[in-house]
């Protein structure tokens, strides 16, 4: 029957319409035939075969249709039809994990076909749309969480100003200190939501190097990291063993690694964190380790990724976005992060390339 599932329904349903009908005449002659010499000469029996005789052309005339269509149905619509509400029920379901298959050249399988196609361009677009939710989850994370720091360090330098100004002991230069960070860290939440606006994917972000005096970048860091430190009530090392001079860099993406870096040393170390940063005539290297538990075998495995957190961590305040943050950061300047456990603790190295 091959043959006739690849036939068009029209030409399919002329042929076995045809064919029955050719059966059904071979059959009413050769049972007429039969009727006949039983009905010659007459016997007892002749009345019930007349009424026979009478009935059976209605009869073959009604069944032969009818066997027809049962036919027909069976191998060219059964099938898809079939294979077609199934598909159709699991999308309502919202399950586009299955496949639509029909292995025919007619009207039907060109239906299933299309059908098919309509599946996979609906589960791509899921996917896409997935994709894009996903890219979005994590712009929004990486958002919060930078804002984070900045905000603190805004806080920071506000509390005291108004807490010198209240004892009367505000120096000018103390306070044009603290106005400049204010400032710079205004700015720099202002231009950071420019950027994150204006793009669809972390990817997307673009850094803007500029000339900086080295030691102007390391006392402004300084400064901010030591308000980061004061709310913890722990201590951090600075240690700059470099001579100053000019370098070629991101000022904002290398002071956003720095906090993000020293936040998380600050919620996972116990008293204290050494910040070791240096700088030659082509790269930064910005050293940051702590006296805590050390990364878990699962973050040394797996990497740097968005949402990869420590298993005891506390999900509702921490996005675990902060060390891919830095990654993505230290790329962009052509550099790297990489993490290890050293004998205290954990340690991380980024490095930024001009």
């Amino acid at each position: 029957m091959e043959w006739l599932k690849q036939m068009s329904l029209k030409k399919s349903l002329s042929v076995i319409i045809v064919a029955f009908i050719a059966c059904g005449l071979i059959f009413y002659f050769l049972t007429k035939l039969a009727l006949n010499s039983l009905l010659s000469p007459p016997c007892l029996c002749s009345s019930p075969l007349s009424i026979l005789n009478l009935v059976f052309p209605f009869a073959v005339a009604v069944s032969m249709p009818m066997l027809a269509a049962a036919l027909f149905y069976k191998i060219k619509l059964k099938i898809p039809l079939a294979q077609l509400r199934m598909g159709a029920k699991r999308i309502m379901e919202n399950d586009l994990d299955f496949s639509v298959k029909y292995n025919s050249k007619d009207e039907l399988g060109q239906l299933c076909e299309s059908f098919e196609s309509m599946r996979i361009e609906l589960l791509n677009s899921n996917r896409e749309l997935w994709r894009q939710m996903e890219e979005r989850k994590r712009l929004n994370a990486a958002f919060a969480h930078d804002l984070r720091n900045p905000v603190t360090v805004l806080k920071g330098s506000a509390m005291i100003l108004q807490k010198e100004l209240e004892q009367e002991h505000l120096a000018i230069e103390r306070a044009e200190e603290s106005i400049s960070l204010i400032t710079q860290y205004a700015e720099r939440i202002e231009s950071y939501i420019q950027a994150m606006t204006s793009v669809q994917k972390l990817e997307e972000l673009t850094i803007a190097p500029k000339e900086v005096d080295w030691f102007v970048l390391t006392k402004e860091l300084e400064y901010s990291l030591s308000i980061l430190s004061a709310k913890e009530g722990k201590e951090i090392k600075v240690l700059n063993g470099s001579e100053n001079r000019q370098i070629c860099v991101d000022q904002y993406v290398v002071h956003n690694v720095a906090e993000n870096l020293i936040s998380n040393a600050l919620r996972y170390s116990k008293d204290e964190i050494e910040i070791d940063i240096s700088c030659d005539h082509e790269k930064i290297v910005m050293c940051v380790s702590d006296d805590g538990k050390g990364f878990s075998e699962r973050i040394l495995k797996k990497g740097v990724a968005p949402f990869l957190r420590e298993p005891d961590e506390d999900h509702g305040q921490h996005f675990g976005m902060g060390l891919y943050i830095c990654r993505l950061l230290c790329e962009k300047h052509s550099g790297t992060l990489t993490l290890k456990n050293g004998r205290n603790g954990a340690k991380v190295t980024a490095t930024f390339y001009f």
